[in-house]
C-alpha cells in the first residue's frame, strides 16, 4: 500500500510584545533594540489538529461478489469516490483466466486498482491500457499466490480505459475492485471535503462562493505544493502562494467579501493519486472606522472583531479610553494567510506595534509603566498587499 498520511500537529505562534507610555515609541520584536522598548517572545504553543483532518482513503476490499464474464469484455463497476473519506471497495471475484474489463472515467483523474489474489499455482500480470490491444500500459503489476497489489493510473479525459488480466499458468482465483477519483476542476460546496486524482504535477482551480462577508478558510491534506487565493476570473491572484506539504495538513484562511473566488491547487506530485481539499465561510459582523478620525469605541473587557479583506488597501480604527492612569493590555487574535499588524497610537504618536502571523494565533501588547489618562488608538492593518484575514481586539 503506498503511503497515506499521517495526521500532524500544526503549530501555534503566539507573540508577547510590550508597549511603553505615551511619552516613549517602540518597535516591533522584529526590531529589537529599536529605540527604547522591551519585548518578549514566549514559546511556541502546540495546537491539536482539527477533528475533521483526515487520511486519504484506503484501497482495502470491503466486500465481495463473485462476478461472471459473459461479455467479452465486461465492465467492471468501480466504487465511488467522492470526498476521500471513503473507507474501502468492493471486489468482484473472478477466476484466473485471460480477461479484459473495460474501465469507465466520466471524468480526468486516477484509476486506483486493488487486486487481492488467491492463486495456488503461477501468477497474474496487470496492466491499465487505453485500448484492449495496445502494446503499452499506464501502470502494472503482477500478482501470484496469497498476495495483493495495487495499480494507480493517471488518464487525462473522460472516456473508456481497460485493464487487461493476463495468467502465466496461474490456478485459483482473483478479486479486483477499484475506484475512479474525480482529477478535473469543479465547484466545491461549503464545509465539504472533495477528493481530487491527480499523480503528476498539475494545477486546478476550484470555484467557491462566499455566502457572507468575513473569512473563507481552506484545508487540504495530502497536497504536496501550494494554494492561493484567486479573484472570479481566475486571472488575478489576492494572496501568496501558501506552502503545502503531504505530509502535513494545510490550513489558511483569507478575508473575503461575499462573493465568487477560485481556489488555485498547485501539485507538484503525490504518492497516493489523491488529495482532499474543502474550504469553510464564515460570517464576520464588523464594526470598525475606516480612518483615525472615525474610529470605533472598544470597551474595556469588550471584544470586537473584523475581517482584512484579500485584495483591498483598507485599514481598521479603533478607540478605547484610560479614565486614570493604569497598566494596559491589549489583545489581537485571528487568523491570516501571512501577517496581519496592529498598531497603537497617543495623538499622531505610535506607541506599540506587534505582528499575528501565518494561520493562527494571537498578539499581546502590555504597557511597561502605567499610561496616563486620555484617549488612545489602535490601527489594524494587512502586513502586505497579499495579507487578509480575521482577527479580535480586546483591552484590559
Amino acid at each position: 500500500m503506498k503511503k497515506v498520511m499521517g495526521k500532524l500537529l500544526s503549530a501555534m505562534l503566539i507573540l508577547t510584545l510590550v508597549f511603553t507610555s505615551a511619552s516613549v515609541a517602540f518597535a516591533d520584536s522584529s526590531e529589537t533594540g529599536a529605540g527604547e522598548m522591551k519585548a518578549k517572545v514566549s514559546s511556541v504553543q502546540k495546537e491539536v489538529a482539527e477533528p475533521d483532518t483526515v487520511q486519504a482513503p484506503k484501497l482495502e476490499i470491503k466486500s465481495e461478489k463473485v462476478a461472471t464474464t459473459k461479455a467479452t469484455y465486461p465492465i467492471l463497476p468501480l466504487t465511488k469516490v467522492t470526498t476521500g473519506n471513503e473507507k474501502g471497495l468492493t471486489g468482484y471475484r473472478y477466476n484466473a483466466a485471460n480477461q479484459i474489463f473495460i474501465l469507465k472515467a466520466p471524468s480526468k483523474g486516477v484509476f486506483h486498482i486493488r487486486l487481492e489474489g488467491e492463486l495456488t499455482k503461477g501468477g497474474i500480470s496487470a496492466e491499465i491500457k487505453t485500448s484492449p490491444t495496445a502494446s503499452s500500459y499506464l501502470d502494472w503489476t503482477y500478482i501470484s499466490g496469497k498476495s495483493t497489489s495495487e495499480l494507480m493510473a493517471e488518464v487525462p479525459s473522460a472516456g473508456t480505459y481497460y485493464l487487461a488480466l493476463e495468467p502465466t499458468s496461474a490456478v485459483g482465483t482473483i478479486v479486483v475492485g477499484g475506484t475512479h477519483i474525480n482529477g478535473a476542476d469543479r465547484t466545491l460546496t461549503n464545509n465539504n471535503w472533495s477528493a481530487v486524482g491527480v499523480e503528476k504535477a498539475q494545477t486546478r482551480y476550484f470555484k467557491v462562493r462566499a455566502t457572507s462577508a468575513g473569512y473563507i478558510t481552506v484545508q487540504a491534506n495530502n497536497l504536496s505544493g501550494n494554494v492561493t487565493l484567486m479573484n472570479s476570473s481566475k486571472k488575478k491572484a489576492l494572496s501568496n502562494a501558501v506552502s503545502a506539504r503531504d505530509y502535513s495538513p494545510t490550513k489558511v484562511t483569507f478575508g473575503v467579501k461575499k462573493g465568487t473566488y477560485y481556489i488555485k491547487a498547485k501539485n507538484n506530485d503525490t504518492n497516493d493519486g489523491i488529495y482532499q481539499i474543502k474550504y469553510t465561510n464564515k460570517r464576520i459582523k464588523e464594526k470598525s472606522g475606516k480612518k483615525k478620525s472615525r474610529a470605533v469605541l472598544l470597551k474595556k473587557k469588550r471584544t470586537k472583531k473584523g475581517t482584512i479583506v484579500a485584495g483591498e488597501k483598507r485599514t481598521d480604527w479603533y478607540k478605547f479610553r484610560v479614565t486614570k492612569r493604569k497598566t494596559v493590555r491589549i489583545t489581537m487574535k485571528g487568523a491570516t494567510n501571512d501577517e496581519l499588524k496592529v498598531a497603537v497610537y497617543k495623538g499622531g504618536r505610535n506607541i506599540g506595534r506587534g505582528t499575528l502571523y501565518e494561520s493562527r494565533g494571537g498578539v499581546k501588547l502590555k504597557s511597561l509603566g502605567k499610561l496616563s489618562k486620555g484617549t488612545y488608538y489602535i490601527k489594524v492593518y494587512r502586513g502586505n498587499k497579499k495579507s487578509s484575514g480575521w482577527y479580535s481586539l480586546s483591552w484590559r
